[in-house]
This record gives structure tokens, sequence and C-alpha cells, in this order.
């Protein structure tokens, strides 16, 4: 699979606030969702047992988001995600909550996750199926849509 790794997400009337705008903590929703998928599209199936699906067992170590721009109303929002890095225990994966067209960037993040032994909740390595189905895809960040708009 190449990166990144498109996702389509629905903005619903309950996902805005009081001035038509999406809720801050719905990006986090949406980015989370299409993460899922990205797993799921990679063969990690959530209703595998451990034994099968090990690298299931992870946390959200760090999450870092910038809000670049407001979400206006109802639509469809596109989440982009690059692997950037995939280190012994952890993992991280930049996103880009997109418009429907792609053009505008209404949000950036990074997340890092950490694999953990499910016995001890300590960090361990991730697997080898992991490392071969992640690896193709890590790549540089995507470029700050903000120096985009200063050129």
């Amino acid at each position: 699979m190449k990166s990144p790794y498109r996702s389509v997400q629905r903005v619903y009337f309950d996902d805005l606030d009081a001035l038509n705008i999406l809720h801050n903590v719905r990006f986090l929703l949406f980015i989370e969702r299409a993460r899922g998928e990205l797993f799921q599209a990679l063969g990690f199936l959530w209703e595998h047992d451990v034994s099968v699906n090990p690298d299931k067992f992870h946390v959200v170590a760090e999450h870092h988001i910038r809000y670049l721009q407001p979400v206006r109303g109802e639509g469809e929002l596109h989440i982009e995600l690059t692997p950037i890095h995939l280190g012994t225990t952890s993992l991280v994966i930049a996103a880009q909550v997109r418009g429907k067209h792609g053009s505008e960037v209404y949000a950036d993040s990074t997340t890092r996750l950490v694999r953990l032994d499910p016995a001890t909740n300590t960090p361990c390595p991730w697997s080898e199926r992991m490392r071969q189905q992640m690896g193709p895809m890590i790549g540089p960040p995507p470029p700050d849509p903000r120096a985009a708009r200063a050129t």
C-alpha cells in the first residue's frame, strides 16, 4: 500500500458547535477512525485474538494537532495518513484533514503509537508482520500547508 492512506469522513450536524464550526475534538475522532481503517486495510483486524494480531495491543503515547482553519457546516472531509517513523516500539503517523477536493488543509497532526506487551503493559517491539506491512508506507512528513500559503 502506498502513502498517503486516504479516508473519507462525514461531518454531521451534531459534529458542529453553535457557530456551525466543526468542534475541535471531532478532528481527533476522524483521524482515529482513519487510522483504524488503515490498520484494517493492512490486515490487522481488531476482532482477531492478540495471538493472531499482537500489534493491536498499543496505546496513543502522544498526539499533536494544529488547527489551521475552521471547517464550516456539514459535508465530507478527507483524512490523509502518512506513517513517518517506525521504531522498535513506536510508530508515528502524520495526518492531514483536508476538504473534499483536497486543496484546503484544515488541520494537521502527528500521533505516536507505542506497542505494549499484554502481560506487562510495557513497550515491546512491533511484529515482523507490522514491519513488512507498514514499512513500505513510511515517507517524509507532508509539506506544511502554512508554508504553501505564504508563497
